[in-house]
């Protein structure tokens, strides 16, 4: 059985069944709120996005309440300032993830195919389109934005503001040092939760070639 990647598993609804009962404490309280111009986290964002190109090794976990151990992914992650995020899965077949500001696309060897419209696949593509970026302007309209700094290290946890978009995403993390993206989380619940955890990213200068396989 082929498996899909995680956008398109994750924001097909797989997961709608979950609930939030055991989400453990977070960040996600008033001493961490994260204001709009906090001049800390403006510094890193310009640091991040200062790397117009990225390219890194990830391992992809699945966790489902049905099962004691996770589905576990491989593949690499490409970031582009001009052209969005891409998500290369290498097995058991290459399939490729592509999210942009147009949305998400699905890449195979029998062609592209648009993810299934769903209120929750706009939002969780849009969280992470510029989350990766740490582009947090245009996500405060929709979600309540949480952080915390300890050295380099620092954390973003984003929650829905909606009540229905609350339930139905959940809440999503993003931890890192420096300027390096190294692990994202979008949680339902402690048993129901996709984690992926990513290397040093490298800079990269991509060639046309692989903007027209990875990109759109």
């Amino acid at each position: 059985m082929t498996r899909k990647p995680c956008l398109a598993l994750l924001l097909a609804g797989t997961l709608a069944a979950a609930v939030l009962a055991d989400e453990p404490a977070s960040l996600a309280d008033p001493a961490h709120r994260i204001a709009r111009d906090d001049p800390g986290w403006s510094a890193l964002a310009a640091e991040l996005r200062g790397q117009a190109c990225v390219t890194a090794d990830f391992t992809e976990e699945r966790w489902f309440s049905f099962k004691r151990t996770p589905t576990v992914l491989r593949g690499e992650v490409r970031i582009s300032a001009e052209h969005g995020l891409s998500l290369r899965y290498l097995d058991p077949e290459e399939q490729i993830v592509i999210v942009d500001e147009r949305g998400s696309l699905l890449r195979s060897a029998t062609g592209d195919r648009a993810l299934p419209a769903d209120p929750r696949a706009g939002a969780a593509d849009f969280a992470l389109l510029h989350l990766l970026r740490l582009d947090l302007g245009p996500l405060e309209p929709d979600f309540e934005l949480y952080g915390k700094r300890t050295g380099p290290a620092w954390t973003i946890v984003l929650v829905p503001r909606a009540d229905d978009m609350r339930r139905a995403l959940g809440q999503i993390s993003v931890e890192g040092e420096g300027s390096s993206v190294r692990h994202i989380e979008l949680r339902r619940s402690a048993r129901q939760r996709v984690e992926i955890t990513v290397t040093a990213p490298r800079p990269t200068a991509f060639t046309a070639g692989e903007i027209r396989r990875f990109f759109r």
